[in-house]
């Protein structure tokens, strides 16, 4: 039985994996384009405007910083979530691409905190609230 599970975690990884590949590298990834087409210099409006197609990954990147924002307690969010909140940033104009990757990658080195408790222990809040 245990082996059972170990390949069903095993499949949900490399299934998660080849999506966000999918996604990333994919010529078709309607994400993939309008994150190149910023990368041009193009704005999130003139994208949106141009567009018939919708990238999920435009609003859930601005919702999730949103939830993040009303719902964490703490300061400095950006430092805990420093891609997201980049991705954000650059989505809404705020930074270009070149500065987005030059502020992540000149960010300190630090150690990774994993907190395996769930969401409403670690955030002191239950998020369906």
């Amino acid at each position: 039985m245990a082996l059972f599970f170990t390949f069903l975690f095993l499949f949900c990884v490399f299934v998660g994996v080849g999506d966000t590949f999918g996604t990333c590298f994919g010529p078709l990834s309607r994400n993939r384009r309008f994150g190149y087409r910023l990368g041009q210099g193009e704005t999130m409006e003139e994208i949106l405007e141009s567009s018939t197609e919708v990238a999920e990954g435009v609003e859930t990147a601005k919702a999730l910083v949103n939830l993040i924002r009303t719902k964490c307690k703490g300061y400095r969010l950006d430092l805990k979530y420093p891609i997201l909140f980049g991705v954000a940033s650059i989505i809404e104009g705020k930074q270009t691409p070149l500065e987005g990757v030059n502020g992540l990658m000149s960010m300190p080195l630090q150690m990774e905190n994993f907190d395996e408790r769930p969401y409403e222990l670690v955030a002191g809040s239950n998020i369906d609230e």
